[in-house]
């Protein structure tokens, strides 16, 4: 089964951050996000797939590193859900298809077992959202019916991976695939998950996932580093993200903070702040 991870959007709630780094290319415990998606997949089998290009389209291709298996589709426009359509002439069935700004553990075999019924078009992946942010789907059962713009409380909201049969992506016509799908009355069953799911939508929430990420992992460390970051033995970080290329040096206290790399710090203190080398801004609860 081939795979599509889309990872071609601005991300613009995530800025400052993501004018530094595409959503995609965010690092869990110093290690890209995509790049972690692309491993898991490859461990169950996805070895050949496509990734979307746009905002920062270099970073996502050097992120994927150097394995191969990959087909980089550049979009000189966004087309949402409608870029799917250009994987068509190179697989024959069905596609499995992941948003690039989300980490989980894709339950694969789970959603496979749905396909077997010949009449399935497709299959999505579900989860509850008890904070009512996300738009909510309803499905009865394991059907799916439409979804609901967010506001209305918790729900069940799409978890970010999705089986499509090859005739379902024929038939999306909009930016939305949602829409596509209940507009030409396809026929999705529904996967629910309660594993392990991390957003990075905000830089508050990104810095949130770092954390849960580590304690997933088993991780003791108290901050997220990258390669190349440098740490004074009288500095003091706690609960903190730092990007590669970071030095902390004497006097440098940090807590709940993100470093977006290539930055240099001395006698500072500093809490939920964002530091990127064009300045320092504050945190925004996401």
């Amino acid at each position: 089964m081939k795979f599509f991870i889309l990872a071609g959007g601005y991300g613009k709630r995530a800025e400052p951050l993501s004018l530094i780094k595409p959503k995609a290319v965010f690092p869990l415990n110093g290690v890209p996000l995509l790049r972690l998606l692309l491993k898991q997949l490859r461990a169950q089998g996805c070895r050949e797939g496509f990734v979307n290009l746009h905002h920062l389209a270099e970073q996502v291709e050097q992120a994927a590193g150097e394995e191969g298996g990959i087909d980089f589709i550049s979009e000189k426009e966004l087309s949402g859900s409608m870029v799917l359509r250009q994987a068509l002439p190179f697989f024959s069935d069905w596609l499995l298809v992941v948003n690039g700004d989300t980490f989980l553990e894709i339950p694969l075999s789970a959603l496979v077992q749905k396909t077997a019924d010949p009449a399935v078009d497709g299959v999505l992946l579900t989860r509850h959202d008890p904070s009512g942010r996300y738009g909510h789907l309803r499905s009865p059962g394991d059907v799916f019916l439409d979804v609901s713009p967010p506001g209305h409380g918790p729900g069940l909201m799409y978890a970010g991976a999705a089986l499509f049969r090859r005739k379902a992506i024929e038939k999306i016509d909009s930016v939305n695939f949602f829409s596509s799908i209940t507009r030409r009355r396809l026929h999705f069953k529904t996967v629910f998950y309660n594993g392990i799911w991390l957003d990075i939508g905000t830089p508050e929430s990104y810095l949130h996932a770092n954390e849960q990420y580590r304690a997933h992992v088993g991780e003791r460390s108290a901050n997220s580093l990258s390669a190349d970051v440098t740490i004074s033995p009288r500095a003091r970080v706690e609960n903190s993200v730092l990007w590669e290329h970071t030095r902390l040096g004497e006097g440098v206290s940090l807590s709940e903070c993100i470093v977006t790399g290539h930055v240099s710090l001395e006698n500072v203190t500093l809490q939920k702040r964002i530091i990127t080398r064009q300045g320092i801004f504050p945190l925004q609860a996401g």
